[in-house]
């Protein structure tokens, strides 16, 4: 049994080591999942926050819309740690990420600078 669970392991080890590779830099713009490209601008970062975390104090069904990442070309990314991009909500961003093309998700692995157009 022993053997077999080292085979296991053996197997899928490489694999693992492969998706790290898999980092790619994109450019694109932090937002929250209910406004999307219409935060593709500077200047209202402090709405983006709202939205992001929800705001059911303020209306009821006003519920969280999650930081996504909208590249350039408009194709909207969900952000799994959004901690990674606290702090740079409707500004336009360089980042390295995996991505989840399944999932429409990405991972920031590093934030390389805040862009100007």
């Amino acid at each position: 049994m022993k053997l077999l669970v080292c085979a296991a392991v053996a197997l899928f080890v490489p694999v693992g080591l492969a998706a790290g590779d898999d980092a790619v830099k994109m450019v694109g713009w932090v937002s929250d999942g209910h406004c999307t490209v219409q935060h593709m601008k500077e200047g209202g970062a402090a709405c983006v926050r709202k939205c992001i975390a929800g705001a059911t104090h303020v209306n009821p069904e006003w519920t969280p819309g999650g930081m996504v990442f909208v590249t350039e070309d408009k194709i909207v990314w969900k952000v799994d740690n959004a901690d990674a991009l606290w702090g740079l909500e409707s500004q336009r961003v360089e980042i390295t990420a995996t991505r989840n093309d399944r999932a429409g998700s990405v991972k920031v692995v590093k934030v390389l600078a805040p862009t100007k157009r």
